[in-house]
């Protein structure tokens, strides 16, 4: 792999070629780096190649008229390479691009051209018209594209064949899949009255996998939950259930709502497809009860089970009855554990949680949870009191706060267990 390196900075990587395995890859022949100053290709006698940007502000810009002719010299040594430019406005570099460029240089041949830029960056044109990729190794800016290059070079080189002395060690880290690494530990056995753990010095491999599995879970759900919900679904129960009484109404006095159509068909569509296992529909009435069941025998076993499957199999996940407390019942029942109790509403609660919080919970748990939903202007107190966890509000960036129970329904399940 070829790596030519346009900098203004080249003794930067003088080093950086001679140690470590990226070192032993240099002096293997495996890759090759060559770090380019720009100065030249400078513009004129005094080695100038950037300018005042134009239309005025901070800085100095790179010229188009300084960096183009060293790429063409660069793409006149290598003409298959890709011209990469490291920016804080580049795409964020993760290991999958790592091997997506280490890939593709096995396929075809060609290596890289790497710019790094200095001061307030490079002038547009370059970007438009000779940049292949745009990269960024995080959300905070350095001073140049020198470090960014060298966090490349080293992610792509380590996954080029021969490099790493045991291949099987890129397959075990973080970042390769859906889990960051379990915990590592070496000699001695104790220091300073803490051990290792025993399960890694019992000899027993099976055992030793099944704790590296649940530590790299528990690690990954504590430090980077994002990386372990992008690729997983809740490993625990998640029902909903909406209450219609007791609520409040606009004038904060307790009331009994009433069950409307749209609701069970809307909240059950979203209640499926986002895996939830159940729809509780919470009334007092049995007329009401009654009435709500007659509408979804229609849907389960008469004309619309034919007519919309799919609405169908939404509405077999409801089941209505008559307090929160036979919710609690049904789930116990079925899960052999007590459900966790999740509330929101539209109005601001000091011991609230974020969604990102409560969603970390639910991976991270095997206990199951039920939302509690309010009609009417929202839940009573003594049932927010009854909840192990309260989020947030849904909000938007305006004041106007009054979206239907259907609409935050659905906001708050893709909030808690959406794929990401």
């Amino acid at each position: 792999m070829r790596i030519q390196v346009l900098t203004l900075f080249p003794e930067l990587f003088e080093r950086f070629v001679e140690i470590g395995l990226v070192g032993q890859a240099c002096k293997s022949g495996a890759v090759t780096i060559e770090p380019t100053h720009l100065r030249t290709f400078a513009v004129n006698t005094h080695g100038q190649v950037d300018d005042s940007p134009s239309g005025g502000g901070s800085g100095m810009v790179l010229r188009p008229d300084a960096v183009v002719p060293a790429i063409e010299a660069a793409k006149a040594k290598d003409s298959a390479a890709k011209v990469v430019l490291f920016t804080p406005r580049g795409k964020p570099f993760t290991q999958k691009i790592a091997h997506q460029l280490a890939d593709g240089v096995q396929k075809s041949g060609g290596g890289f051209i790497f710019i790094c830029c200095r001061y307030e960056g490079i002038d547009e044109r370059v970007v438009e018209d000779y940049v292949d990729l745009e990269l960024s190794i995080g959300d905070y800016v350095l001073m140049g594209g020198e470090v960014p290059a060298m966090a490349c070079i080293e992610a792509v080189t380590r996954l080029l064949p021969g490099v790493l002395g045991n291949p099987e060690s890129i397959r075990q880290e973080s970042f390769e899949g859906p889990l960051l690494e379990h915990p590592q530990y070496t000699k001695p056995a104790e220091f300073r009255g803490k051990k290792v753990p025993d399960v890694l010095l019992s000899g027993n491999h099976a055992e030793i996998e099944k704790w590296r599995k649940e530590q790299a879970m528990q690690s990954t759900l504590l430090r980077r939950p994002d990386l372990f919900i992008a690729n997983n679904a809740p490993q625990c129960e998640v029902s909903v259930a909406l209450i219609h009484h007791p609520v409040l109404n606009k004038q904060g006095e307790i009331i009994t709502s009433s069950i409307t159509n749209l609701d069970l068909h809307d909240i059950a569509r979203s209640a499926r497809t986002y895996g939830l296992e159940r729809f509780y529909a919470v009334h007092p009435t049995r007329t009401l009860r009654r009435l709500s069941e007659k509408i979804l025998e229609h849907w389960e076993v008469g004309y619309g089970a034919s007519y919309n499957p799919n609405r169908s199999e939404a509405l077999r996940h409801i089941a209505v009855v008559p307090d929160l407390d036979d919710v609690i019942v049904d789930i116990e029942a079925r899960t052999g554990k007590l459900p966790k109790i999740i509330t929101t509403s539209a109005r601001d609660e000091a011991k609230g949680i974020t969604f990102e919080q409560m969603q970390g919970r639910i991976y991270a748990s095997n206990e199951p949870h039920l939302i509690l939903l309010g009609t009417g202007w929202g839940l009573v107190p003594e049932i927010i009191e009854r909840a192990d966890y309260h989020v947030a509000p849904v909000k938007g960036h305006t004041n106007y706060n009054h979206l239907s129970v259907r609409a935050a329904a659905a906001i708050i399940f893709d909030r808690l267990i959406g794929k990401r």
